[in-house]
């Protein structure tokens, strides 16, 4: 496949297919991803991911990390669920410099 400034493109698709075991973790059961597996779906440590059971097979997707704007968050601000003002008490320590 050429690309826009004629130059030659290779794709490569690796498909990792790797053999691990279910073990017991406290009352659940447990999977590791080996590591190669993991770069490649794109999954770190705390990822959030989708498990389901489907006619005898667990499918697990990484789920898109959320990443919020204030101003997009704001925007979404209307009279109707705007709260009031919430009476916290005195100031202590540094909050009343």
């Amino acid at each position: 496949m050429l690309d826009r400034g004629g130059r030659m493109v290779y794709t490569l698709d690796i498909q990792l297919d790797m053999v691990t075991k279910v073990q017991r973790w406290g009352n659940s059961l447990g999977l590791r991803l080996p590591r190669a597996v993991a770069e490649e779906a794109g999954v770190g440590e705390g990822a959030a991911v989708d498990i389901r059971a489907r006619k005898g097979e667990i499918i697990i997707r990484p789920l898109p990390g959320r990443r919020y704007k204030l101003g997009d968050l704001l925007s979404r601000v209307s009279n109707e669920n705007l709260h009031a003002e919430i009476d916290a008490g005195s100031s202590r320590g540094r909050e009343s410099l």
